[in-house]
């Protein structure tokens, strides 16, 4: 059936390739303008069709249609047939793997009853081999038992035998180890007694050692507990020292304060008016009055009101008036103090963390 249809095929391919009286060339041209154009491209056929008529001018329009008919049908030949010969091919192999399998398994399953049937003669073979050793291991046993229970009475009379003779024999062992047990029982009461007295005598020297030790002991303790006082005597006497130190550096701080302190008075219109070297530089016989209109500068700050409503800083000006504004004491307290409204996350001071 396929080589039928494979000549049904070579013979139409035949004859439309005698039927075409193309050249070579226009062939090869019509194949190369044809594949320049992808098959999912819109208008492929009318796009290619014109530029065939362009490059071959000699063949008309028409001539053109029939021979893309035939190369079509000659396309859709080649591809039949390949399509067919994959197929056949594949069917082949199928068919080939299937009969190759039966033949396997026939041969498997006639092993398996081979197998089974020299397995069952073997069986029977074991059988009748074991059925004449359980008869011969019976009549082994029963002569085995016979013998055994002669052996046991003839066994039974030596041991009565052996029993009177170490019942005789521990008699005489019993006196032997009374009398070592006495001398035993003598020995280890001296023995005893002498442990007795070197412990009590050991016992009365360690007691008198003990003693001796916390006698000793309660010396050290006594003089432990009068180093300790004086030596805290000794600290505190020097903090109090320090403290008159402290309290005399202070006290001449505070009259080196009251030396330098400012005197002057507050006047604005003095401070921004011209020198008396500068009036005679200059040639001014008079002194001009100067009136001051408004500030030199625009100040935008805080004014007195609004600075001592903080908490922090009265406290920093008692401790500055009483003193104490360098001691550990304000550096402790200053940091705890919390200001009237909670600072900006990017305004809050790190200077204490440090």
């Amino acid at each position: 059936m396929l080589d039928r249809v494979q000549v049904c095929f070579f013979q139409v391919s035949m004859t439309r390739s005698r039927d075409c009286k193309w050249s070579k060339e226009d062939h090869w041209v019509f194949q190369s303008i044809i594949s320049q154009y992808q098959i999912d491209l819109p208008s492929r056929r009318t796009l290619y069709l014109d530029m065939l008529s362009k490059h071959l001018p000699c063949k008309p329009r028409q001539e053109l249609v029939s021979h893309e008919k035939m190369w079509d049908l000659h396309r859709f030949n080649k591809d039949q047939r390949r399509s067919l010969m994959e197929s056949w091919t594949r069917y082949k192999k199928d068919f080939l793997f299937k009969a190759a399998m039966t033949i396997a398994e026939a041969g498997s399953v006639y092993e398996i009853e081979l197998f089974v049937a020299n397995d069952r003669k073997q069986q029977q073979e074991i059988c009748s081999e074991l059925k004449e050793k359980v008869m011969q291991w019976r009549l082994h046993q029963e002569e085995a038992a016979s013998l055994e229970s002669a052996i046991a009475a003839r066994r039974q009379q030596e041991e009565e035998h052996q029993k009177k003779q170490r019942r005789e024999k521990e008699k005489l062992q019993r006196a032997n180890e009374k009398e070592k047990i006495q001398k035993y029982k003598a020995e280890k009461q001296q023995a005893w007694e002498e442990q007795q007295s070197r412990d009590l005598q050991r016992l009365e020297q360690l007691k008198n050692i003990m003693a001796q030790q916390a006698e000793k002991d309660r010396e050290r303790v006594v003089y432990r507990q009068q180093l300790l006082e004086k030596r805290l005597s000794e600290r505190r006497e020097e903090a109090l020292y320090e403290e008159q130190v402290e309290i005399e550096r202070q006290r001449r701080l505070e009259a080196l304060r009251q030396q330098v302190a400012v005197i002057a008075e507050f006047d604005p219109v003095r401070m921004m008016s011209d020198t008396k070297a500068w009036k005679a530089r200059l040639g001014v016989g008079a002194e001009e009055e100067i009136v001051l209109q408004k500030p030199l500068f625009d100040l935008y700050t805080y004014n007195e009101q609004q600075i001592i409503c903080d908490p922090r800083i009265r406290v920093e000006m008692a401790l500055r008036e009483a003193g104490l504004h360098n001691t550990s004491y304000a550096q402790e307290i200053l940091p705890k103090i919390l200001p009237p409204k909670p600072p900006r996350k990017d305004m809050e001071s790190t200077i204490f963390k440090k």
